[in-house]
């Protein structure tokens, strides 16, 4: 009888960079993801990420003011929403070979965002045909503060592909919510190192 032990050589640690679109509320603000990460593996399938991510979002609602046929005045409101975090998450990997991970992982964060938008919205006001002076106005309600600080929580799937021993690619999705209420998507594209 012969008995042969396999030694688990498994990186142990992993850096990685991400970019990719997003969304941000109910998918009407389309931006970018980005963020770096570092993992350290506890067991072959269990690890713990620390991570740095950010997002930029942004939109336009476009009023548009035209007198005698030629336009006047663009009164658009354009909003941005950007924000960072930092945060954890446990990450369990049903596969993890040498050139192949697929990990499902979920953990808490803690963000500070600042928006433009209106807390409330806003009323945009079209000039009478009698006005002197046509011009669109934009009535703004802010009851609430234009940067906030939140926690909440992240699921992300992701998929890597290891070549040369060390380095990878790989693709993930991401779903995170928040105290404000912020829903969030990611899906993007990640190149880091094992070491």
């Amino acid at each position: 009888m012969v008995c042969f032990s396999q030694k688990n050589d498994l990186p142990k640690k992993a850096l990685r960079f991400n970019i990719g679109e997003s969304t941000h509320g109910t998918g009407d603000l389309k931006g970018i993801s980005f963020g770096t990460a570092y993992t350290h593996y506890l067991k072959k399938k269990l690890s713990l990420e620390y991570h740095f991510k950010g997002t930029i979002h942004d939109d336009q609602d476009r009023y548009l003011l035209y007198v005698n046929g030629s336009l006047e005045q663009d009164g658009s409101v354009r909003t941005t929403t950007a924000g960072f975090q930092i945060g954890s998450l446990i990450r369990y990997s049903p596969l993890r070979t040498s050139n192949h991970e697929f990990t499902l992982a979920a953990g808490p964060y803690g963000r500070y965002e600042s928006s433009s938008l209106g807390s409330n919205g806003y009323a945009a006001r079209f000039p009478s045909p009698a006005s002197p002076i046509p011009r669109i106005l934009i009535e703004f309600d802010h009851s609430f503060p234009q940067r906030i600080y939140n926690i909440g929580y992240m699921a992300e799937l992701s998929y890597s592909y290891t070549f040369k021993k060390q380095l990878f690619v790989g693709v993930n999705a991401a779903f995170q919510n928040d105290t404000n209420g912020d829903a969030i998507t990611h899906l993007g594209f990640m190149i880091g190192k094992r070491f």
